[in-house]
């Protein structure tokens, strides 16, 4: 019962730092940035870093039982097309807080969503589709890809397209590793283990009481010099990449430096 009351409790308070956390302390710099910044999306990427950062550094301390070991390289990744298992809805923010600069395919039906579409549209965020009334900005965000990569952005996706929840790996879209062949991009695969532990898929309440381990590493790098490998070669070496992250065999490199005393991303 007491480690019920302390999910309950937990919770409420990852919600109201969602919450009244932005509307009082960040709304003001993201609606100035809207109306004074010339480059808003720069911007409002590093505001949802920051925003995301100050989220994880709350809960690492309101869920003391939850271990993290961050691959500290992770931080340093820049103009490069980066793909991840999918565990847990707390994937994405945590990819969001580690990349300096990143936008990432969302679902359209978060940018219907008041507020959270707006900055969405801001950070330069894409819905995961080319028809509909949405058609137009993911064209407008694929047009400018290119350029935005070469500047020093990052686009993260989750080709498995959803949250992981048989233990093996899905089907994965090759979405992400066509913008990478076209845009001569390098691709940073990151292996991703027991967010689901902490916040399971289809439930509302986090675990914050059960002794959890959660680790993000580097696992593979494919250098896009002279070229990246054909479409099939590359989709099949991710694939192994994932099979060794789900088995143990992959990302204990990043998760044994962390352990050995190097300071996580998260922990700063």
């Amino acid at each position: 019962m007491a480690d019920r009351l302390v999910d309950i409790i937990v919770t409420l308070l990852c919600w109201l730092y969602f919450t009244l956390g932005f509307l009082l302390f960040f709304s003001p710099f993201y609606i100035a940035g809207a109306l004074f910044s010339s480059r808003p999306e720069v911007l409002f990427q590093r505001l949802n870093r920051t925003f995301y950062r100050g989220f994880f550094l709350l809960l690492r301390w309101i869920a003391p039982c939850q271990q993290w070991f961050i691959d500290e390289r992770i931080g340093a990744i820049r103009s490069s097309v980066v793909v991840c298992n999918h565990l847990s809805y707390l994937d994405p923010l945590l990819l969001i807080a580690l990349l300096n600069r990143a936008k990432t395919i969302v679902k359209p039906v978060f940018f219907t969503i008041p507020i959270f579409g707006w900055v969405l549209r801001k950070a330069g965020y894409f819905p995961a589709t080319s028809s509909g009334p949405f058609a137009g900005l993911m064209v407008a965000q694929m047009e400018t890809m290119e350029a935005y990569l070469a500047g020093g952005g990052n686009l993260f996706i989750f080709p498995e397209g959803t949250r992981n929840r048989s233990g093996e790996i899905g089907p994965l879209s090759v979405g992400a590793l066509k913008i990478a062949r076209y845009c001569r991009a390098p691709v940073y695969v990151l292996c991703l283990r027991n967010t689901e532990r902490l916040f399971a898929p289809g439930r509302f309440f986090f675990h914050s009481r059960r002794p959890n381990r959660i680790s993000v590493a580097i696992v593979d790098r494919i250098d896009p010099a002279p070229h990246l490998p054909p479409l099939a070669q590359l989709h099949r070496r991710v694939h192994e990449d994932f099979e060794r992250c789900l088995s143990g065999n992959g990302g204990d490199g990043g998760a044994a430096a962390m352990a050995a005393g190097t300071a996580s991303e998260t922990e700063r």
